[in-house]
C-alpha cells in the first residue's frame, strides 16, 4: 500500500502524537512536573524518518509546558526479515537489507514488527513540599534509573 504525500504526513503526525501521549501518561503517573527527555527506539521497518518525527514533535510540543525543553533521543533496533527469493529468515538493522544467503534485495520485514516505540522518559519531579532553597542541590531531576522512568 502506498500512501499519498498527505496521508504519509498524517501517518507521521499520528505516530508523533502517540509518542507524546504515552510520555504524558508516564509523566502523570510519576507525578512529574515535566518531561525532560524522551527515548525512542526505531527499527528499519519504520516507513518514515526520524527527522519527520522530530519535526512533528517540535510542532506538537512547542507550546506544551509538560514538554518545555524536552529532548528526543533515538536509538535503533534490529528487526526480523524474510527473503522473498530464497525464503531465508534473518535479523537485520539495515533499512534496505540484502539477503545474507542469496544477496537478493527482495526482502520483506516482519509485518508484525514494531516500527517505533517510546522506551523511556526522564522527568523533573514535582516537589511534594515547598522547596527550601539550597544552593548545594544540583537539580530537581529524578536520579532513579539515570533520571529515567520506564513507560
Amino acid at each position: 500500500m502506498t500512501l499519498s504525500p498527505k496521508e504519509d504526513l498524517m501517518h507521521e503526525l499520528g505516530i508523533t502524537q502517540g509518542i507524546i501521549d504515552r510520555a504524558r501518561e508516564g509523566a502523570q503517573q510519576a507525578r512529574a512536573k515535566r518531561v525532560t527527555d524522551l527515548f525512542v527506539t526505531v527499527t528499519p521497518a519504520a516507513d518514515f524518518t526520524t527527522e519527520s518525527i522530530e519535526m512533528y514533535y517540535e510542532m506538537l510540543a512547542a507550546d506544551d509546558p509538560m514538554f518545555a525543553g524536552a529532548r528526543l533521543h533515538f536509538a535503533s533496533a534490529p528487526v526480523s526479515a524474510v527473503c522473498l527469493a530464497c525464503g531465508d529468515e534473518f535479523v537485520t538493522d539495515a533499512p534496505e537489507p540484502l539477503c545474507p544467503q542469496c544477496g537478493s534485495n527482495q526482502v520483506r520485514f516482519d509485518p508484525h514488527a514494531v516500527m517505533i516505540q517510546l522506551t523511556d522518559i526522564a522527568v523533573e519531579e514535582e516537589a511534594d513540599e515547598p522547596a527550601v532553597k539550597d544552593d548545594s542541590a544540583a537539580t530537581d531531576e529524578t536520579t532513579a534509573n539515570d533520571g529515567r522512568r520506564d513507560v
